[in-house]
């Protein structure tokens, strides 16, 4: 996934990221209710920080958590507040505390630059050691062999949790709805689901004494989960607190 240098001068209202297009087969398979038929394999992580357990899926050729992310550290809360809720739920991350020491000297407007376009780096971030945070290719890699975006969803999605149109949950990856907690410390959309992924937003700018390199970036890349069979493709604040699910490296 190359990422987005768009020409925009500051001030300008951020553009989703955007995405590569699934095989047609898989669009095909989708939207007769007929997904790929890949190995799934289930297992377990121990995270040896906290000793907290997590289940995890392996879908084809990627080894996914599949709960979300419940490791404290600053910028991370419960949802609604409720330590209770970080059981069921994970804990919710701003992307700067989600990506730890890889945005020392960088993080909120500038650009970190840590999934390149090239290599794609991984960064461990928050993860346990031998994983890492999704790079938005990496979520690309997930949703084509889930179907395609404008149905992966309902594959991925839990079958209990929403209190309407929940998932079928083909590949055991289990997402819930969180909802996220805002910049003010505010809980909304409670029958939501966001992944933040490790790539940015990357904007341009002609403002060169606030910004020297001619480029900044408020956003980093996400996907997001509604009452909808969809998986869509966004980006939004970094100051914005929402789920983490790693990757095995």
């Amino acid at each position: 996934m190359n990422k987005i240098y768009l020409a925009l001068t500051l001030g300008a209202v951020m553009a989703a990221c955007s995405s590569e297009s699934a095989s047609e087969a898989n669009k095909n398979n989708a939207e007769n209710g007929n997904f790929d038929k890949v190995s799934v394999v289930t297992g377990t992580l121990e995270d040896a920080r906290d000793g907290k357990t997590y289940k995890t899926v392996t879908i084809k050729d990627q080894t996914w958590m599949a709960e979300n992310l419940n490791y404290a550290v600053d910028n991370s809360s419960c949802v609604e507040g409720d330590s209770e809720n970080c059981e069921t739920y994970g804990r919710l991350y701003t992307w700067i505390a989600a990506m730890d020491s890889a945005t020392t000297g960088c993080g909120y407007a500038v650009v970190c630059d840590l999934a390149d376009s090239i290599a794609q780096p991984k960064v461990q971030g928050i993860c346990p050691e031998g994983w890492h945070i999704p790079t938005d290719s990496d979520w690309d890699i997930l949703i084509e062999v889930t179907g395609d975006e404008d149905h992966a969803a309902q594959a991925l999605k839990s079958k209990e949790g929403w209190t309407r149109d929940a998932g079928e949950d083909t590949y055991k990856f289990n997402v819930l709805p969180t909802g996220y907690r805002g910049e003010k410390g505010d809980y909304t959309q409670p029958e939501t689901a966001t992944f933040w992924a490790s790539t940015e937003f990357i904007q341009t700018t002609s403002n060169t004494d606030m910004y020297p390199t001619g480029k900044y970036s408020k956003n980093a890349c996400a996907r997001y989960m509604d009452r909808d069979i969809s998986v869509k493709h966004r980006s939004y604040d970094k100051k914005t607190a929402r789920s983490i699910r790693c990757i095995k490296d």
